[in-house]
C-alpha cells in the first residue's frame, strides 16, 4: 500500500495570445480559472495555410477521411487482480470475463483498422495500467500508482473498497484522453444471479452511458443507442436461444461517467466518480451473459466474438454516420491518435505530450459530416495545473491564431500560433476549436493538450 497527499487541481489561464472577447463555453465547463494579459514574447498572428481536401476513400465509418478518426477500445478488466466474471465452470482465467473482452476487442480493432480508422486498444494484453503487485496472490506486476488522486494506492483488505479499481480505471480514462479518442467504447460480459448467488440461465444484451456532459444527450445517448441496437441484431443472429435486450441505460458507472466537481447530498462522495472522466462520448456494453451456459460457450467461440466485434462495428458506422460536428488537432508532423506512454514513478502513468518549439504548427481537421463556413478559430493559451491535464474547459479562454478557411468533412489545414512562454513553473498549452457559437470541445472534441516545463 502507498500512500501520499492527495492533489488538487488549481487551475489558472495564464496567457491567451488575443485580446478578443472571448467566446461562450459550456455551463458545466469546470474548475475556476482567469485570464490575464497575453504573454509579451507572443508573436503576431500569421495566416492560415491553404485548406487541404479530404482525400476520400472507401470507409463506412468516415468515407471522406477515415485517419483522422480515433476509436478508443477497453476490453473490460485484465490483470492478475481482475478476471472479472470468473468461469461458472471454474476452468480458469482463460474462460473468465477479462478473456472474453479481450477476444472481442482484438475483432473490433481489426475490423477498425481494416475500415482506415486508427485505433487504440486502451489495455492490449492481459495487464494493468495502475498496478498488479500482490504476492500474497501470485501476482508480481509492477507497483501500484495513485492515479487519481486520492492520496491512496494499492490492493487489499486493509484499504478503502475499490481502490485499485478506480485508480486501474482512471489510469484508462487518461490513456483514451490524452489520445484525443473520438469515442470510447468498453467492453463487458455480465452475470446474472439470484439473492444466494445461484447462477441463472439469461442471455441479455445493456449499453451504458451517462447524460449528464455536456453532450450525453446529443452525443452519448445516440453512441449507445446505434451500438445497443446493432448489437442486439449481431447476436440474435448466431444464437440458437433466446435473449434478452435490455436497451440502454443513463448510469454513471465509473468509465462513463463525469468528473464528481461538487459533490451532492445524493453523491457526497467524489471518488465514486473519476478524477478526471472521459473527453468524448463513452460507453459501456454489457455484450452477453456468462451465467446462461449456452451463451458462455458462444462468446468463447470465434463466431460469437466476429458477432459481437461486428455488432458494435456496425453501430459505430451508424453514428459516425450522423455526427455533424466534431474536430481533430494534431501537432503537425505527428499522427492523429498516438498512444501516450507510461512514464516511471509514481502517480499517473500517463502525461500530455511536450510541446517542441515555437511557433506552434497545428494540423485541425473537420472530422463531422458538416461543413464549416470560414472563420472557425482556434481557441486556448497557457493553463497552470496540479494535475496531468485538464478536465473540463477552462474560463477565459480566448481565439489565438488566424481565421481558418473554409472546410469540407475530412479536410484540414495548417496553422501557426504562438502563445508564448508557458507560466513559472510550467504548465499546459490547451487548444479547443470554435465553430460559429460553439466550442467543440462542449460538443465531446478532446481538446489538445501539450505539456511545457518551466522557461
Amino acid at each position: 500500500m502507498t500512500r501520499r497527499l492527495p492533489i488538487f487541481l488549481a487551475l489558472t489561464l495564464v496567457a491567451c495570445g488575443s485580446d478578443t472577447a472571448p467566446p461562450s463555453t459550456s455551463p458545466s465547463a469546470t474548475p475556476a480559472a482567469s485570464a490575464v494579459a497575453p504573454s509579451r514574447s507572443a508573436e503576431p498572428t500569421a495566416a492560415a495555410g491553404a485548406a487541404v481536401p479530404a482525400p476520400g476513400s472507401d470507409s463506412v465509418i468516415y468515407p471522406p477521411n477515415p485517419g483522422q478518426i480515433v476509436v478508443a477500445v477497453e476490453a473490460g478488466h485484465g490483470g492478475c487482480l481482475d478476471w472479472g466474471v470468473p468461469d461458472p465452470g471454474e476452468r480458469g482465467q482463460d474462460f473468465s470475463e477479462k478473456a472474453i473482452t479481450m477476444a472481442i476487442a482484438r475483432a473490433l480493432a481489426d475490423r477498425l483498422a481494416a475500415d482506415g480508422v486508427r485505433v487504440l486498444l486502451v489495455r492490449d494484453g492481459d495487464e494493468a495500467l495502475a498496478g498488479d503487485h500482490y504476492p500474497a496472490l501470485g501476482c508480481d506486476g509492477a507497483q501500484f500508482r495513485d492515479v487519481n488522486g486520492d492520496g491512496i494506492a494499492g490492493f487489499g483488505p486493509d484499504l478503502p473498497e475499490a481502490t485499485r479499481t478506480r485508480d486501474e480505471l482512471q489510469a484508462r480514462l487518461d490513456r483514451a484522453n490524452l489520445a484525443r479518442a473520438d469515442v470510447l467504447v468498453s467492453i463487458h460480459v455480465d452475470s446474472i444471479t439470484d439473492a444466494a448467488g445461484t447462477p441463472l440461465p439469461i442471455a441479455r444484451t445493456e449499453t451504458f452511458y451517462t447524460d449528464e456532459t455536456p453532450w450525453g444527450e446529443m452525443s452519448a445517448q445516440p453512441l449507445a443507442a446505434s451500438v445497443q441496437d446493432a448489437l442486439v441484431r449481431a447476436m440474435d443472429a448466431v444464437a440458437a436461444y433466446e435473449r434478452q435486450d435490455r436497451g440502454i441505460n443513463a448510469h454513471n458507472l465509473y468509465l462513463v461517467a463525469p468528473s464528481l466537481l461538487e459533490p451532492t447530498a445524493e453523491r457526497p462522495d467524489p471518488l465514486r466518480q473519476p478524477t478526471r472522466g472521459a473527453l468524448m462520448p463513452a460507453i459501456l456494453v454489457e455484450v452477453g451473459t456468462i451465467t446462461l451456459p449456452e451463451e458462455h460457450e458462444l462468446l468463447l467461440d470465434g463466431i460469437g466474438t466476429a458477432a459481437a466485434a461486428d455488432g458494435i462495428f456496425e453501430g459505430l458506422v451508424a453514428w459516425f454516420g450522423q455526427r455533424d460536428l466534431a474536430a481533430r488537432i494534431t501537432p503537425a508532423g505527428t499522427e492523429p491518435g498516438d498512444p501516450p506512454e507510461a512514464v516511471p514513478g509514481e502517480g499517473p502513468p500517463f502525461r500530455p505530450q511536450p510541446m517542441e518549439g515555437r511557433p506552434l504548427r497545428l494540423r485541425i481537421a473537420n472530422t463531422g459530416t458538416r461543413a464549416w463556413d470560414a472563420g472557425a478559430r482556434l481557441i486556448g493559451g497557457w493553463v497552470a495545473s496540479d494535475g496531468p491535464y485538464l478536465y473540463g474547459i477552462p474560463e477565459g479562454i480566448t481565439p489565438v491564431g488566424p481565421e481558418l478557411p473554409a472546410l469540407e468533412p475530412g479536410a484540414s489545414v495548417v496553422v501557426e500560433v504562438d502563445i508564448g512562454e508557458p507560466p513559472p513553473g510550467g504548465g499546459l498549452a490547451w487548444f479547443s476549436l470554435q465553430v460559429g457559437a460553439e466550442n467543440l470541445a462542449g460538443h465531446g472534441s478532446p481538446a489538445l493538450q501539450l505539456f511545457s516545463a518551466a522557461p
